[in-house]
Order: structure tokens, then C-alpha cells, then sequence
């Protein structure tokens, strides 16, 4: 089992949370980012974000806050006023903002400004307070997310545009030294963007799961360190540990955790039937997660398919040997059809409704053929739940669940 999945595992470890503290402020410290977010901000938006911090650099700090190295947010503004001014002036406006002579009524919101060195810390003026924040994220989901996510060529661009706002939001919360419930309450909306998108992006030739994942992982480890001080975020729990299923580091702080909640107890046994290489109960128990845990899964749901499937084909090499497709596709949680594409790929052979896994089947196709199969085998399922709630993601990602509907898909 090792050896089989030791080959997918992605470049980055999620880690413990106890154990790498440290990592859990870069999700804005902007001077020591790492990602390249080369898709994630658009050409025109990374020369209007050079633009503003020279013009921040310019202004200067008089406030006695910044003198003494402590930022307090006074602007209650979604962009600052005297970055609005030079974007309008530069014609620097996102259509999502109103620019492009757009007829919504959208409003400007402040762009994410990567540190340059020598550059001025920070004004109280161009910070926005906690509260705006907070209303900031929510008018992001509710009036730009909310009525384009049915447009299904649009989703780049606006995960590009609400990646952005959210980073900048994300650094005004470090600058200020957030730690309280406003600043959990953003960052667990941040990651369900993230899950969410991951999903609906998971195809597109440009978007990068890479980067998507690590601010996920960022935002969620963060998270967790805040709810610690609060109250406990079991939902965030979920999907560290479903996101980090071959990290001993994030087990052995799961199991560390003085209280498991029964989200946590059902996470603990998945991540103990992968590290076991046992499909069946693997698949068995997550069928029965929600949607935002279903969407946290996804990468492993993957790597135990390849898993299954490699120990099946050494299992029952016999010249005669036969296995129903129905059963299998029953056993790895995959539809017939979606099953039948995965096999023919790899090259085991399918006739009369069994898997033949002693002879190979003739492959036209690349190896990237395979992969690529590999790497949507269970898409089909979870796109079914995202369906049942198409109408309501943006509820979803905001974790309202005052109504019936929604809440029963992502919690119960």
C-alpha cells in the first residue's frame, strides 16, 4: 500500500497543526508567499496592484498606531479612497467592480498588494476595520459569487476575482493582529471557496490545484489555531484531517485532541482504512460524508481507486479469472460507465460484464489518457451533490444553514 501511494502523494504535507504554527500566518504575509499565483489574478489586475503600493509608498504613515508598529483598520470602505481614486483614474476597475461600463451596481473592493521591500508599512486609513471585513467577504459571496456561479465559463474569471479580494481581506486581518471569532468566521469562508472551486475548476486547463490547495490547507490550519483559543471548529477538524490523510503529523494531532466530535471520529476511521489500503470500507464510509467533506477527500479518493485497482489486477492474474463490473463499481463507489472508461485506460480488458484481469485490452490512447481518467474517477459522484444544491452555493460557502436544504447536504 505504501509503495502504490507513496507515488501520488502532492508535493506539500499538511502537517500538524501543533507542530507547525508557524505555517499558520502565511496565508497573508504577502513578502514570504511562496505561490505564484499565476492564474490566480489576471495581467491588468497585477499592474493595478503595483500601481496602488507605489501610491500607498507615496502617502506615508502619520498615524501614531503605525509609528508603534501596531496597524488599528479605520477605513469602513471596501477599497480605501485613495486606492479607488487611482483605479478609477487608471481605468484599473474589474468588470465584477463596475468597470467596463458594467450596469450592475457592484462596488470596488480593495485588491490584494503583494509587500515590495522599502515599502511603507501600512496606513490605518488605507486598513479596513474588522467588521468591514467581515461585511466585505459576505457581499463578495452574496452579490458577485452567488448570481454567476450558473454561468459555467465564467468560473475562472470569477474565481480570479474573489481569490484576490479574499487575500487582501486576509492580509488586513494580519495587519491588524485579528484573533477572535471575525477572524475564524472569514477564514472557514475562505476555505469553502476554495474546496468548492477546487471542484468546479478541477477540469480547466488553467486553473492550478496546487495553489488552490495550499491556500486551503493554509486557511484551515489557521483556523483550527483560532478556534483552540475560542470554541472548537469541528467542521474545519473534518477537513484538515480528510485533507491530510497520509500526513502522520495530522493524525497524531487528531487523535491528540482532548474531544472528538463524531465528524472527527468518522474522519479518523477513513484516514485509517486508507493508510490500511482497505478500499471497500474506505468507499463504504465516505458515501455517507457531506458535501464540503466529500470535496476535502477528493485527492484521496483518487489515489485509493489507483490503489484498488493495482491489488485487484495482481489478485486475480489467473488465466480464468473474472470479477463483475457491477460489483466492482459497487465496491470503489463508481458508476458502471465511469468504471468501464477507468479500466479500458489502464488496459484491463472488460467483456460480457467482467473484468478479464489477465488479458490487456488493445490502448490507443496515451498515458495521459490514463491519468487523466485516474484523476476524475469520482467527479461524477460529487458533482451529483453539488446539483442538489446548485442554486444554494453560495449559502453553502458562506456556511449559512439557518434553512432546510443545504444544511443537510454540508452537516448532517
Amino acid at each position: 500500500m505504501q509503495s502504490s501511494r507513496g507515488k501520488g502523494r502532492s508535493g506539500f504535507r499538511g502537517g500538524g497543526v501543533a507542530a507547525k504554527c508557524t505555517d499558520s500566518t502565511r496565508h497573508v504575509q504577502g513578502a514570504t508567499d511562496r505561490t505564484r499565483v499565476g492564474n490566480g489574478v489576471g495581467a491588468k489586475a497585477a499592474d493595478s496592484t503595483r500601481v496602488v503600493g507605489r501610491q500607498v509608498n507615496v502617502q506615508g504613515c502619520t498615524d501614531s498606531d503605525c509609528s508603534a508598529g501596531t496597524v488599528v483598520g479605520r477605513c469602513t470602505d471596501f477599497c480605501p479612497a485613495s486606492e479607488l481614486k487611482l483605479r478609477v483614474r487608471e481605468r484599473l476597475l474589474h468588470r465584477y467592480e463596475g468597470g467596463g461600463g458594467s450596469l450592475d451596481t457592484l462596488r470596488p473592493v480593495k485588491e490584494y498588494s503583494r509587500p515590495a521591500a522599502g515599502q511603507a508599512p501600512p496606513c490605518s486609513d488605507t486598513v479596513r476595520t474588522p467588521d468591514t471585513l467581515l461585511d466585505c467577504v459576505r457581499y463578495l459571496v452574496r452579490e458577485v459569487l452567488g448570481p454567476r456561479l450558473g454561468v459555467k465559463e465564467g468560473h475562472l474569471e470569477l474565481y480570479d476575482f474573489v481569490f484576490d479580494r479574499l487575500r487582501a481581506v486576509r492580509q488586513d486581518l494580519v495587519v491588524q493582529g485579528v484573533k477572535d471569532t471575525t477572524s475564524e468566521t472569514i477564514l472557514s469562508v475562505c476555505v469553502r471557496f476554495h474546496l468548492l472551486f477546487g471542484h468546479l475548476l478541477a477540469h480547466h486547463p488553467s486553473f492550478s490545484t496546487h495553489i488552490n490547495t495550499s491556500h486551503q490547507l493554509e486557511c484551515v490550519k489557521s483556523c483550527l489555531l483560532l478556534s483552540s483559543a475560542t470554541s472548537h471548529n469541528h467542521m474545519m477538524e473534518a477537513v484538515y484531517i480528510l485533507s491530510n490523510m497520509d500526513s502522520p503529523s495530522a493524525i497524531s494531532w487528531a487523535i491528540m485532541q482532548p474531544k472528538h466530535s463524531p465528524k472527527l471520529q468518522l474522519c479518523l476511521a477513513i484516514s485509517q482504512a486508507y493508510d490500511q489500503g482497505n478500499s471497500v470500507r474506505f468507499y463504504r464510509l465516505v458515501s455517507t460524508l457531506p458535501l464540503l467533506l466529500l470535496l476535502a477527500s477528493a485527492k484521496y479518493c483518487q489515489l485509493m481507486c489507483d490503489h484498488a485497482l493495482s491489488v485487484y489486477s495482481k489478485g486475480y492474474r489467473a488465466k480464468n479469472a473474472r470479477y463483475p463490473l457491477s460489483h466492482l463499481s459497487t465496491l470503489l463507489w463508481l458508476s458502471p460507465s465511469s468504471l468501464l472508461h477507468i479500466l479500458s485506460s489502464k488496459g484491463i480488458l472488460v467483456k460480457e460484464g467482467s473484468v478479464w484481469w489477465a488479458d490487456k485490452a488493445s490502448q490507443d490512447d496515451d498515458n495521459t489518457s490514463s491519468s487523466s481518467q485516474s484523476q476524475s474517477c469520482h467527479y461524477e459522484q460529487m458533482d451529483c451533490k453539488v446539483k442538489e444544491v446548485k442554486d444554494q452555493l453560495d449559502r453553502l460557502v458562506l456556511g449559512d444553514q439557518q434553512k432546510g436544504g443545504v444544511d443537510k447536504v454540508v452537516t448532517e
